[in-house]
């Protein structure tokens, strides 16, 4: 283990500071959302504080993915025509995009490769959990797809030093990825993520779909489920090639996250012959 690097990455976790930030209405919502005796008006209320983030909701919200030809001109509106979930799912990818859509130079990605991966996992977890009839978890996965890597952005910066010995790990031990990277360096980007998700204050379920998402089966049991949903969907679109990066291929796809989630094999191969498909509804709002 590289100790440098390991005390580098502690003072930048213990000044949270130093890690993104996303505007507090956004945690406002997700978590005003979660109440089920809601008023959309105060959700409505809540959004309209953040002139920027109501401007981009409107925007996607009008967009061909998302408003089925309808003219949206206000928050409320968007709520009552889309439903008050979709609308938080607008917020989300409306307030993350500055942050995952970026070059992530460590992990070979370009920019815009991260935003749309991380999209693309979103939309297909969210599709995979209508499909199986569980809509209770559709937008808490589609907001845990477009989240699920946010920790590579802040420690890409120390993998484009040790990416060589990572690899290099990975291929004599046979090991994943993000083990290879805490041997390496004491943290894996999973890890990272998670401290970024504490410091937004967003949900518990959330905070472990980002942290297990490539060890599902080690996730907490009120997670676990929404957890193998985002590994299968995030496994699916890296053997599509969506953003997959320097790390892509050294990752497998967990068979009881795939059993969690109620899939069969010939399903799985459906999921990823419809990736043209969702990349083409993706670029609607990418």
């Amino acid at each position: 283990m590289h100790q440098d690097i390991k005390q580098r990455i502690d003072t930048l976790l213990s000044n949270l500071t130093g890690l993104p930030s996303i505007p507090d209405v956004v945690t406002k919502i997700i978590n005003m959302v979660n109440d089920p005796n809601v008023d959309f008006k105060r959700v409505a209320s809540e959004i309209a504080t953040d002139q920027s983030i109501t401007t981009n909701v409107l925007k996607l919200a009008n967009s061909a993915y998302y408003s089925k030809g309808k003219e949206i001109e206000s928050v409320e509106k968007a709520i009552v025509t889309l439903g008050i979930r979709e609308v938080k799912d607008i917020v989300v990818v409306a307030s993350t995009k500055q942050i995952l859509d970026r070059s992530v130079i460590g992990y070979d990605l370009a920019k815009g490769d991260l935003w749309k991966h991380n999209v693309a996992v979103a939309m297909l977890a969210k599709k995979i959990a209508l499909d199986k009839k569980m809509r209770q978890v559709a937008d808490i996965v589609f907001t845990g797809g477009i989240i699920h890597d946010v920790g590579k952005t802040v420690i890409a910066i120390f993998v484009a030093h040790t990416f060589a010995e990572i690899l290099a790990l990975v291929q004599s031990d046979g090991i994943p990825f993000p083990e290879a990277e805490r041997r390496i360096m004491g943290y894996d980007h999973q890890e990272i993520g998670q401290f970024i998700l504490k410091k937004w204050k967003f949900p518990e379920v959330l905070e472990n779909i980002v942290r297990y998402h490539h060890n599902p089966s080690e996730a907490p049991e009120q997670s676990a489920l929404q957890t193998s949903i985002v590994h299968v969907a995030n496994i699916i679109c890296q053997m599509a090639g969506i953003g997959i990066g320097g790390d892509g291929l050294y990752h497998t796809i967990d068979e009881a996250a795939v059993d969690r989630a109620g899939l069969t094999e010939k399903e799985l191969e459906h999921y990823y012959e419809t990736i043209p498909e969702l990349l083409s509804q993706a670029r609607q709002i990418l």
